[in-house]
């Protein structure tokens, strides 16, 4: 009877663990997807030396505001004006947070990945096709959302409705 009882307890205190972590790591999210957001809007509305202060120390060795300003335009040319923001998610990659943010643009839906650091600054930047993840076309800025990832000449396809 002693055994059971051990487990429940032990089955217990997990819950009660999980229950705790939970709202932690949702505020930690909604932390993230705001960071990324005001990146992006940065960008978007055309202020890319204010989108530069924003990146960390690796990425910004490696772009400058006028990186930013070729990469977004690159981007509005293919896929057109931004509209909205659309869903979010979060994920990790390699202690990167990666935050892909679903936009809506004249064009179409595009998936723009931004990757922040443990201190919530850009790492990386990325723009793909909605949905896209099985094609080979995507885009990259100066580094990509894998911090370990070479800056890329930025090039892109139309977005994929």
């Amino acid at each position: 009877m002693k055994s059971v009882s051990s487990i429940v307890r032990v089955v217990l205190v997990a819950g009660v663990l999980a229950l705790s972590i939970a709202p932690a790591m949702a505020q930690a999210n909604d932390m993230a997807i705001n960071k990324a957001k005001e990146f992006i809007n940065l960008l978007q509305k055309g202020d890319y030396s204010a989108a530069y202060q924003k990146v960390d120390s690796n990425l910004g060795f490696k772009a400058t505001p006028e990186t930013f300003r070729t990469y977004w335009e690159n981007l509005v040319s293919k896929a057109g004006a931004f509209v909205e923001f659309k869903d979010a998610s979060v994920d990790t990659k390699d202690g990167s947070i990666v935050v892909t943010q679903v936009a809506k643009f004249a064009k179409g839906h595009v998936d723009l990945k931004v990757a922040l650091d443990n201190s919530m600054r850009v790492s990386g930047f990325q723009y793909t096709n909605h949905k896209a993840a099985t094609q080979s076309s995507q885009a990259q800025a100066p580094a990509s959302a894998a911090p370990q990832a070479q800056p890329a000449v930025p090039t892109a396809s139309a977005p994929a409705n």
